[in-house]
């Protein structure tokens, strides 16, 4: 069975998606994992940076995307979900003899509109709306973990709002990345979703639960390197668990998301990056919940 990571925060624009991408190539390549990667974000940026507009378009047209397969799968027993699934994405290449294979169930723009006529549907049945929406996110949330049965590890790129399917994703991942920029919004934004990953109401229940208890480890992301995101950074790590590894703002990494069909080895595609990602993926995939279960490449 597949171990869940999602990446999440309530704030958008802070690399959501570039971090499920990087840590997607990461554990392919170096920990030889087949990868799924579930684009639950409307603005389908992972699925662009994997398989190109025209790649996405064209799942799109054949209707083989995440919205897709809610829609066609929510009142259905659990049946071949591969055609929704496009194999092999991205642009680094892989030794034919290793494992390690990255693929993606494609991002639709047409996904809140699809979880609104759901829970339509669900409402139907005569049930109060707590019920409905307990009924669809639990819906939702099975028909991700039938994914596990395929893969190694399922990467969850969660939008940055309240949806059924991104609640239905926090609740089944083992572990969650929040990536966050060295901002003073920063701070709200990971108090909120902290609440939200640990299922608790208050910040006083939060500090109740230990560190190394908590499901999240927040990720420093676009970092500058000056003073005043240092001071920041020690005021967040008194309520939060903040990961080691850091993410500065370079432009290998912004080139990187370039959709590219030309096939690279991991040195060509992140360039100065690649020592930032090596620690990212040996902390994040070094933790208990989510070491690999194939031998590393």
């Amino acid at each position: 069975m597949a171990q869940f990571l999602a990446v999440s925060n309530r704030k958008g624009g802070v690399g959501k998606s570039t971090i499920a991408v990087m840590l997607a190539h990461a554990a392919a390549a170096w920990g030889g994992r087949r990868v799924l990667v579930m684009d639950l974000d409307t603005q389908c940026n992972a699925s662009l940076m994997l398989i190109g507009g025209e790649g996405w378009d064209k799942a799109a047209r054949a209707g083989h995307t995440i919205a897709d397969y809610f829609y066609d799968r929510f009142d259905k027993v659990a049946e071949d979900e591969s055609a929704y699934v496009v194999g092999n994405v991205g642009d680094i290449a892989h030794a034919r003899a290793a494992p390690g294979r990255v693929s993606l169930l494609p991002g639709s723009q047409r996904l809140e509109d699809i979880q609104g006529e759901l829970y339509l549907k669900v409402s139907k049945k005569d049930l109060d709306a707590d019920a409905v929406s307990v009924q669809v996110r639990s819906r939702m949330k099975r028909l991700m973990k039938h994914f596990g049965m395929d893969f190694d590890l399922v990467i969850l790129d969660c939008p940055p709002g309240l949806s059924f399917a991104a609640l239905a994703a926090l609740d089944l991942a083992d572990r969650v990345i929040v990536p966050f920029r060295p901002d003073f919004v920063s701070q709200f934004a990971l108090d909120r979703v902290a609440l939200m990953i640990e299922k608790v109401e208050t910040g006083e229940q939060l500090a109740d639960i230990p560190f190394e208890q908590r499901r999240y480890a927040c990720l420093a992301n676009t970092l500058r390197g000056e003073g005043a995101e240092r001071m920041l950074l020690d005021q967040l790590a008194l309520d939060h668990p903040l990961l080691d590894a850091r993410m500065p703002l370079l432009d290998s990494i912004a080139r990187a998301f370039d959709w590219d069909e030309t096939k690279k080895n991991m040195e060509e595609k992140y360039a100065d990056a690649l020592p930032h990602l090596r620690a990212l993926h040996d902390e994040v995939f070094g933790a208990p919940a989510l070491r690999a279960r194939t031998a590393q490449a």
